[in-house]
C-alpha cells in the first residue's frame, strides 16, 4: 500500500516568506523619505491583497468544481446501474408472467374457454374478457421493453455526457497559478519596504496579511481535496495502471490511477491543453517523446493510446525516482506537474484508490 504522505510540502512562496521574515532588518536610514517611499510600496501591496482574495475565489470555485464533476460522474454511474438493474428485473417479471400463462396453455387456453360457453350472450362475453387479457399481455410487453430500452439509452447519454464535463487539472492550473504569483509579487514588494525602512507598523500588518492569505490558500487545497473522491476507471484503464505500474519497482498503481483521473478523468477528456500537453495522461510532445513507451507493442509509440501513454507515465515517474517513494515520490510527482496543490491531489486520491480497490 502506498505510503501515507509524509509531509505537508509548503508553497515555493512560503518558504521566501519565512525566509525574508526570519533575516535580520538591515541598518539604513529611517528618514522621512524612506518612510513615504516604503508606504507607496505597501499600497501597492494593499491593492494586490483585493486582486488574491478575487483570485483564490476563483481557485476555491475551480478546484471545487472538479470535485463536483468527479462526484456528479459517480452518481450517474450508480443511477445507470439502478436503471439497468431496472430494467432487468421488469424483464425477468414480464418472463415469469409470459411463462405461467403458457404453462397453464397460453392464449390457446383462454380461448378454449369459450367452448364452454352455453350460450351466445354468455360466448360474446368470454370472447371481449380473452381478447381482453391476452390484448392487454402483449402491450404490457411491449411497454416494458419499450420502458427499459429508453431508461438504458437514457443512462448512456447522460453517462457520457457527464464524463465530458469532468473538469481536470487544466481547469484548476490557471487560477492555482493566478494565485501563486500574486502572493508572490506581494512577497516582492514587501521585501522591497523592508529594504527601504527599518521599521514600519503598517509593514508589519502586511506582512501578517501576506501569511494570512497564504494560510487560505492552503487552506482551500486542504478542504476542496477532502472532498473529492476516486471516480472508477474503466476495466481497460484499471488492467493498464495495475500493468504499467510493474514497470518501476516500488511505484504504486494507485499513483498512475491518481494522475489519469487528475490529468484527463481515465480518458474521458484526452483533448490537448492550453500549454500543448495531449492524450490520458496530459504530456508534452516533447517530454513524451524522450520517455515514451510502446505498451501495446505495435510498433509506434502513441501519445494519444492509453497504453502508450500510462506506460510512458509509469517510465517518466520512474526516471524522476517514484519507486522510492515518501519524499522522492512526492518530487517525482511534482516533476510531472510543478504544482504542490496538484501533488497533494495526486496523492489524496491515490490513498483512496489504495483503501478503495484491493
Amino acid at each position: 500500500m502506498l505510503a501515507p504522505l509524509r509531509r505537508a510540502r509548503a508553497l515555493p512562496l512560503l518558504g521566501a516568506l519565512g525566509l525574508a521574515m526570519s533575516v535580520g532588518i538591515p541598518a539604513h536610514a529611517d528618514t522621512a523619505d524612506a518612510r513615504a517611499r516604503a508606504k507607496a510600496i505597501l499600497a501597492k501591496v494593499q491593492k494586490l491583497q483585493a486582486e488574491v482574495k478575487q483570485a483564490e475565489q476563483a481557485y476555491d470555485q475551480s478546484l471545487g468544481g472538479v470535485a463536483a464533476s468527479v462526484n456528479a460522474a459517480i452518481q450517474t454511474g450508480r443511477a445507470s446501474d439502478e436503471i439497468a438493474a431496472q430494467a432487468a428485473t421488469a424483464q425477468d417479471q414480464l418472463d415469469n408472467r409470459v411463462r405461467g400463462l403458457y404453462m397453464s396453455g397460453g392464449p390457446l387456453a383462454i380461448y378454449a374457454t369459450l367452448l364452454e360457453s352455453g350460450d351466445i350472450t354468455d360466448f360474446q362475453t368470454r370472447m371481449v374478457l380473452a381478447n381482453s387479457v391476452v390484448s392487454s399481455d402483449r402491450t404490457l410487453a411491449q411497454a416494458d421493453q419499450a420502458v427499459a430500452a429508453q431508461a438504458a439509452a437514457q443512462a448512456v447519454r447522460a453517462g457520457s455526457r457527464i464524463k465530458r464535463q469532468i473538469q481536470t487539472e487544466r481547469s484548476v492550473q490557471g487560477a492555482a497559478t493566478r494565485v501563486v504569483a500574486l502572493l508572490n509579487q506581494q512577497q516582492t514588494l514587501l521585501s522591497q519596504a523592508q529594504a527601504t525602512v527599518a521599521q514600519l507598523q503598517e509593514l508589519d500588518a502586511e506582512r501578517a496579511a501576506l501569511a494570512a492569505q497564504s494560510a487560505a490558500f492552503n487552506s482551500i487545497t486542504a478542504d476542496r481535496l477532502a472532498q473529492l473522491h476516486v471516480l472508477p476507471p474503466s476495466t481497460l484503464y484499471m488492467s493498464l495502471y495495475r500493468e504499467a505500474a510493474t514497470t518501476c519497482p516500488g511505484l504504486s498503481w494507485t499513483v498512475l490511477a491518481s494522475i489519469g483521473q487528475v490529468e484527463s478523468g481515465h480518458g474521458s477528456n484526452p483533448s490537448t491543453s492550453s500549454a500543448g500537453a495531449m492524450g490520458p495522461m496530459q504530456f508534452l510532445p516533447s517530454t513524451f517523446a524522450h520517455y515514451a513507451v510502446d505498451g501495446n507493442h505495435d510498433g509506434v509509440a502513441n501519445i494519444m493510446d492509453p497504453y502508450d501513454a500510462i506506460y510512458s507515465a509509469a517510465s517518466y515517474l520512474c526516471a524522476n525516482g517514484a519507486g522510492g517513494g515518501g519524499d522522492a515520490l512526492y518530487s517525482a510527482i511534482w516533476h510531472y506537474n510543478h504544482a504542490d496543490w496538484y501533488v497533494q491531489m495526486v496523492l489524496t486520491l491515490s490513498q483512496q484508490y489504495a483503501q478503495q480497490f484491493v
